[in-house]
Parts: C-alpha cells; sequence; structure tokens
C-alpha cells in the first residue's frame, strides 16, 4: 500500500543526503580535511567566547565538537603539527591543557570564513534574498522543534 508520509519522510532524508553530499563538495577549503575546518573554525569563535590567557580548555573543545577525547587529541596533534595552533599546560592544573590559534592559524581561519562567505553569497545570489530568509526560517523551526523533541526524550 502506498504511504504518502513515508514518501515524504523518505524525500526529506533524501534532501538532507544531498545537500551534505553537494555542501561538503562546495565547503572545501584547500589543504584541509573537513574536520580540521571545523575545528579551526569551532576553535576561533570560542576563544572570543572562553577568555582566559592560555586559550581554551580542551576540553571544552571536545565537548562542543561533540567527538572523543582521542579523536580531538589526533586532530590536535595535526593542526599543531603545522603550526595552526599551541597547546600548553595549565601551571596551576597539570591535568588542563588549553589551545589557541597561532598566527598562522588566525589567517587558516580568515580563509575558512572568507571562503563560507563566497559561498552563502552565490547561495543568496542563486536563491534571491527572500528564498535564503525562508530557508533560514524553516531550518531554525525544524531545528527548534527537534532540540525539544530530543530534550523531551532525555527526561
Amino acid at each position: 500500500m502506498h504511504n504518502p508520509e513515508e514518501d515524504l519522510g523518505q524525500s526529506v532524508v533524501r534532501a538532507f543526503a544531498n545537500f551534505k553530499r553537494a555542501e561538503m563538495q562546495n565547503f572545501k577549503v584547500p589543504g584541509l580535511k573537513r574536520s580540521e575546518t571545523r575545528f579551526l573554525f569551532m576553535l576561533h569563535h570560542g576563544l572570543r567566547h572562553h577568555k582566559h590567557d592560555l586559550g581554551m580548555k580542551v576540553a571544552d573543545v571536545t565537548a562542543i565538537l561533540r567527538v572523543s577525547k582521542p579523536s580531538v587529541t589526533q586532530q590536535m596533534n595535526a593542526l599543531e603539527e603545522r603550526g595552526f595552533i599551541i597547546r600548553t599546560q595549565d601551571p596551576e592544573d597539570k591535568r588542563a591543557a588549553y589551545i589557541q590559534l597561532t598566527a598562522r592559524g588566525e589567517e587558516e581561519v580568515a580563509k575558512i570564513i572568507e571562503t563560507f562567505h563566497k559561498n552563502f553569497e552565490d547561495m543568496t545570489s542563486f536563491l534571491g534574498k527572500e528564498e535564503m530568509e525562508r530557508l533560514i526560517a524553516l531550518l531554525d523551526k525544524l531545528t527548534e522543534y527537534l532540540n525539544k523533541k530530543a530534550e523531551s526524550k532525555e527526561v
């Protein structure tokens, strides 16, 4: 039997999967893995909100990225090796480590932000300002619904 709600659900899943695939192809920053781009961008924004002389706590990075500590350590090692970040141990609490962007890391983040802005400008040109605003409103509404649904399941 044909179920229109199931077809709609499958269409939504397919649309999200297609978007994700296209987004991954278009939002690439040359020379960086997607995970590295995400890490540097998150660190840049996180440092603006975590005011500490040594940078941002590694534990906070792990929580924000929602990935395992070994995964964060692997990314930090690669980014530190390339000169994008610097890791520092807290002199008062030897268990705590902090990271911050180097000048080279800041330059790379500027490239990331420029790439993202260009892509969003292109999308706005393609869709038009009204449709882009409508898309944002729908995604915000859907995100709010899904967050509320997830919260009610956690209780």
